[in-house]
């Protein structure tokens, strides 16, 4: 019974063990570690508990990581075999349901634990360093692993219920976001319940409440990290977050597996060759809008960002976060308007981050996994013309975030002292091009990988700047010690946007060989 289950997971153990590129990927985070201890060691001198800042580093660095490839890796196992039409060649090979699943998504969360265990080893040199002990690393690890599991498996189940990899990332996000805001949620409410009256304070609604926040907080394993990293953790290594996040992992598989065949009955529907837009918006009965002049701008405004209702929506969404977070700020918590639309304005640059590289992800992508490349490669139209087509098409879906943004900025008592320093200062112009050369990174790995390319994007994008801090350093000091230090700051930053831009401009250029290779195969 289990050898036909564990067949399928057994050959793709095998074969994710045969390829180069696997171990390539894991090297290189040996390679990341390397420079985090060059690093260390350069600022050791200059902070306190250098070992310490390494660790923590290292696992932030490892929860970013985690958490992208939740929404891109692990949420696209069952969705992408719907996709490609392949679903009904498994089912009529033999395998039942539960061989299907852990082929398919256990096989890559074993893949991805081996990823920290490669790095542990390197991760107990921060012991020497001093500022961490023992125990931290392995709660830390465990907590990690124990995070990775149930995203692992709450990917599966949106990938097993969703048709499409885009709508089951985007359930998986959903599902983040709540996993990470639930103790916040649970504690607004009660917060509110007990300031209008409905709930008397102290009564057993509210200790009820207050015990769902509690569990609610304990269960993310941002706070668990948060208190594994502070002095003197002498907490269990197995801890509750751990625990509860392997109870909802089973949970989450469990349901998977149930509702299995109920879910993937109707696989001829989700074709990849079907057409489809990236929002379900009903359809309007009146006369449809064409394509005009620039009809590749169009499709990736229609089918890739949501078109007009997906704009209104965010709209209207960051409004409403944009005035909680005010709100909250003035009634609930000890933060003064300024400091609140700081955060506004933070959030705002995080939301068009996320969102410009799930876009750029998606534009090159679609075509390559439909097929449909070579014949857009056909048309009449420069290559270079059709890459930035498809940028610009993506555009428009960042204004709801700018508008919130502008907005933060106009509260702030020096927002337009800050947008001038972004638009004349070097050291503004660094953010920006980083934020470029990750999201050129982003569309370049669409081109090469089938999936993960956000992931591994962001990995290179870290070793690049661990790198990069360590050859900046010698460089800012050097400038700053034979000039104005203003002066010496900005002339740094002015020197590496330079190389920044450079890298920026060759990987476009190998993009545009890509797209001219990849058409041709």
């Amino acid at each position: 019974m289990f050898t036909g289950s564990f067949a399928l997971l057994h050959r793709a153990l095998r074969l994710d063990a045969r390829l180069l590129q696997t171990h390539l990927f894991r090297v290189s985070f040996a390679v990341l570690i390397y420079f985090s201890l060059v690093w260390a060691h350069v600022t050791s001198l200059s902070f306190g508990a250098p070992g310490l800042k390494l660790f923590e580093s290292l696992t932030y660095l490892n929860l970013g990581l985690i958490t992208l490839a939740g929404i891109s890796f692990f949420a696209t196992a069952i969705s992408e075999e719907k996709e490609e039409e392949t679903l009904g060649l498994l089912k009529m090979a033999g395998i039942n349901p539960i061989g299907i699943l852990l082929g398919k998504s256990t096989s890559r969360l074993v893949g991805a634990i081996l990823l920290l265990m490669v790095q542990f080893p390197f991760t107990l040199l921060a012991i020497t360093l001093g500022g961490v002990t023992l125990g931290q690393v392995l709660a830390a690890y465990c907590s990690l692993t124990a995070y990775m599991v149930l995203l692992a498996n709450v990917g599966l189940l949106s990938s097993v219920v969703q048709r499409r990899g885009s709508s089951a990332s985007a359930v998986t996000v959903i599902v983040l976001i709540l996993y990470f805001s639930a103790g916040l949620l649970l504690g607004g409410i009660r917060l509110g319940l007990t300031n209008s009256g409905a709930v008397a304070a102290g009564s057993g609604v509210d200790r009820k409440l207050q015990s769902l926040a509690e569990l609610g907080s304990d269960a993310s394993v941002l706070t668990r990290l948060m208190a594994i990293m502070a002095t003197g953790f002498s907490e269990s290594v197995f801890g509750f977050q751990a625990a509860s996040n392997v109870a909802a992992a089973v949970v989450c598989f469990l349901l998977a597996w149930a509702g299995f065949n109920s879910f993937t009955r109707d696989w001829r529907a989700t074709s990849a060759l079907s057409p489809h837009r990236a929002w379900p918006w009903p359809r309007s009965r009146g006369a449809r809008r064409r394509p005009q002049r620039h009809p590749l701008v169009w499709k990736e405004f229609q089918f890739i960002t949501g078109g007009f209702p997906a704009i209104w929506v965010k709209l209207v969404a960051y409004g409403l976060m944009t005035l909680s977070i005010l709100w909250a700020a003035d009634r609930y918590y000890a933060y003064s308007l300024d400091r609140a639309a700081l955060f506004v304005v933070f959030a705002m640059l995080g939301l068009m981050v996320v969102e410009s590289s799930l876009y750029v992800s998606r534009i090159f992508h679609d075509e390559w996994r439909e097929r449909t490349l070579p014949l857009l490669m056909m048309l009449p139209i420069a290559t270079p013309r059709m890459v930035y087509s498809k940028v610009a098409g993506c555009l428009p879906a960042l204004l709801p975030a700018l508008l919130w943004l502008l907005v933060g900025c106009a509260i702030l008592p020096d927002g337009v002292e800050q947008i001038g320093k972004a638009l004349i200062l070097p050291s503004r112009w660094f953010y920006a091009l980083v934020i470029g050369l990750f999201l050129t990174l982003t569309g370049f790995f669409s081109l090469v990988v089938r999936w993960g390319a956000l992931p591994l994007a962001l990995a290179v994008m870290l070793t690049g700047s661990a790198f990069g801090g360590c050859c900046f350093s010698p460089m800012l000091s050097f400038l700053m010690s034979v000039g104005d230090q203003a002066v010496g700051v900005e002339g740094a930053f002015l020197c590496v946007d330079i190389v920044v831009a450079l890298l920026i401009a060759g990987l476009q250029f190998d993009i545009h060989r890509r797209l001219e290779i990849v058409a041709a195969q």
